[in-house]
């Protein structure tokens, strides 16, 4: 049933019982996606402890939607809320993101919108784009920044640990920001899985890992494998 009834968007499974998941509800907002549907393509869900203390404690979901970004709240699974939804400019394929540690900013990653860039749709972009979202309000989601990287690569997956954010950009391999600022990313280190082209196909590195507590990355690359790497700040003398 619910493969049938969620349009690609949420499907919420209980797995309280390992054994015997259960699906429990929906979630779709159709005013986004391609189709209409409410499709996600990529979702965070946390226990929100952000500024917005009207859903203090409450489920929330920020769903990459291809179209916009999609923010509910299911913390009743039979009758999740959306809350807002926010789109950008030049919107390609609103792919992934992730929130930062005090739910206050969200980065998302348009996975098309180098490419629309390099075939001049979008001649503003200077690389690789990663949108800055204000979130302290749920209901009002504010884009306050358009972030461009050292290299015009096709962004893929990031992942935020405390003051880094850790970006799998396929072709230019795992980018490392500082995001003490939030409005001001400063990459502080990378590791090019593909220092041979720069191209903004699909290849390279899809994602990576850097929650292991021994501060050990997992970067994957499609064609060139599994590289096992560790960050470490430059000491300044």
């Amino acid at each position: 049933m619910g493969g049938e009834t969620c349009g690609g968007g949420l499907h919420m499974i209980d797995i309280n019982d390992p054994l015997r998941p259960a699906f429990i509800g929906c979630f779709q907002d159709t005013s986004t996606g391609r189709a209409g549907t409410g499709y996600t393509h990529d979702a965070m869900c946390i226990i929100y402890q952000g500024p917005d203390t009207e859903y203090a404690g409450k489920e929330i979901c920020f769903g990459a939607n291809e179209t916009a970004l999609s923010i509910a709240d299911v913390s009743d699974k039979a009758n999740p809320v959306a809350l807002s939804r926010a789109s950008h400019p030049n919107v390609a394929y609103a792919h992934q993101g992730w929130i930062t540690e005090d739910h206050r900013y969200f980065y998302l990653g348009d996975e098309l919108d180098e490419g629309q860039a390099r075939s001049g749709q979008a001649p503003e972009m200077e690389g690789s784009r990663t949108l800055i979202w204000d979130v302290s309000d749920l209901d009002d989601p504010i884009l306050i920044k358009e972030h461009f990287g050292e290299t015009f690569t096709t962004d893929h997956n990031l992942y935020i640990k405390g003051d880094l954010m850790y970006q799998s950009n396929y072709m230019s391999g795992l980018r490392i920001l500082n995001i003490r600022d939030p409005e001001s990313p400063v990459e502080v280190g990378f590791l090019d899985t593909v220092p041979w082209d720069e191209s903004v196909r699909m290849q390279g590195s899809w994602s990576n890992y850097p929650f292991f507590e021994s501060g050990t990355i997992v970067v994957t690359s499609m064609q060139q494998g599994v590289f096992f790497v560790r960050y470490r700040p430059r000491e300044v003398l």
